[in-house]
């Protein structure tokens, strides 16, 4: 900017000299770098090679400075150099001349640190490490792309094996009731023990999932928000076993009191629109067929669910940042799996449904509806739904908070035809 103090031109002079062999690497390795400056707050710029990423969401600049080696005993995560953070600058003092790598990327929100947080700061030796460098972190979008998964294979077993058990189970449910309180007793009368087996949650041999705890129904009028007495199920053995248990409900991907028709005898009667959302099956068979055959963004189409940036990235099998690019095929496989249960025809509904259970109806907030994993941080990446409009959304959020979208208001329903 004008007015603003710039290095000496005989720095600069020098700056461009050193920076010309990296320039000359980057350029043949078609990386679009160029001379430009590295503005600094408050003290003078300087000379540096810049580049930005074709969509503009980070910028890199490679300067020159004067470091000192870092003193052996300390920790390897200091790196090798270290320079002054205003004297290092100034190409007159002593110490080696290094290069110096910035940058910085548009945030999505994972940080909490500002709009276009630091993300990579090094020290190098030598053009060639520079050069090396900046390349390599050009190029990682295109290193760590992945083809996204074709049909989910496992899940359909899990179905037919589910289905299986499901005809067996029909004449004897292995349904157990435990220690329940005098208050339990009468909603655990209504129990419908044929339909808790055949809608639990199965893990990929068929069976019942071992880890699974559904919260049937809330016993003393807790809010689902707060921690409170619940009415649960778990597998125990071969069987199911049914007793009262402190949990908070919000949190529990396998929560039923918005869905008893899944377990109780008086909303055994409940109609498929309410159930499904459609009143005929074949009113979504492109969209079902659609996910059978793992061609997600397809089905989101054709159900009218829209999808942030971040999200469509993902399902294209691309990062979502440079800077967590490692991070890709993780992610996009947990999409994959994730949305091959889904039944996106019941998102605006179901996200509705969450709206009215508290009274969110004056805020458009997204809901959690899985997450990607990986992130060792408080706020950790997921998938989540809100509307835009009256159309459903899928967002990519980065929250610290355990409320989740219960499994049965967005998945395709147990007793859904094949």
């Amino acid at each position: 900017m004008p007015g603003m103090p710039t290095e000496s031109e005989a720095q600069a002079a020098q700056r461009r000299a050193l920076l010309a062999p990296v320039a000359r690497l980057c350029l043949e390795a078609g990386v679009p770098v160029r001379m430009g400056r590295l503005e600094r707050p408050g003290e003078a710029s300087v000379v540096a090679l810049t580049c930005a990423a074709p969509d503009g969401t980070w910028d890199a600049a490679l300067t020159v400075v004067r470091a000192r080696p870092v003193p052996e005993q300390y920790p390897d995560w200091n790196g090798r150099w270290g320079r002054d953070p205003r004297d290092g600058y100034d190409l007159s003092t002593p110490g080696t001349l290094v290069f110096e790598l910035q940058i910085t990327e548009e945030d999505d929100g994972s940080s909490g640190h500002g709009p276009r947080p630091m993300v990579v700061f090094e020290l190098l030796d030598g053009d060639v490490a520079a050069a090396d460098s900046l390349i390599l972190w050009w190029r990682r979008p295109a290193l760590f792309h992945t083809t996204p998964p074709g049909p989910h294979e496992k899940a359909q077993r899990r179905r037919e094996r589910a289905e299986v058990d499901r005809h067996k189970t029909r004449q004897a449910p292995p349904v157990r009731l435990k220690a329940l309180p005098g208050a339990a007793e009468p909603i655990a009368a209504q129990l419908d023990a044929a339909a808790l087996s055949g809608n639990f949650p199965r893990a990929h041999d068929g069976r019942f999932h071992r880890s699974a705890v559904v919260a049937l129904t809330p016993i003393d009028g807790t809010p689902s928000h707060r921690r409170g007495a619940w009415l649960t199920a778990r597998r125990t053995g071969d069987g199911l076993t049914v007793t009262v248990e402190e949990l908070i409900g919000g949190n529990q991907e396998h929560r039923w009191d918005l869905t008893p028709w899944l377990w109780s005898r008086a909303y055994a009667r409940t109609s498929r629109q309410v159930r499904w959302q459609v009143s005929r099956a074949d009113r979504v068979r492109p969209i079902v067929a659609a996910l059978r055959a793992g061609d997600v963004p397809s089905a989101l189409q054709i159900a009218d669910v829209a999808f942030d940036e971040q999200v469509a990235k993902l399902l294209a099998g691309a990062p979502t940042r440079t800077f967590r690019a490692e991070y890709a095929e993780r992610w996009v496989t947990r999409l994959y799996e994730q949305l091959a249960e889904s039944a996106p025809w019941r998102f605006a509904e179901a996200y509705r449904i969450w709206q009215a259970e508290a009274d969110r109806a004056r805020t458009a907030r997204p809901v959690t509806l899985f997450g990607l994993k990986g992130l060792n941080q408080a706020r950790k990446p997921k998938i989540a739904l809100t509307l835009s409009g009256d159309r459903p959304m899928l967002r990519l959020v980065f929250t610290a908070s355990n409320l989740v979208l219960p499994r049965s208001l967005w998945t395709l329903p147990t007793d859904f035809p094949e």
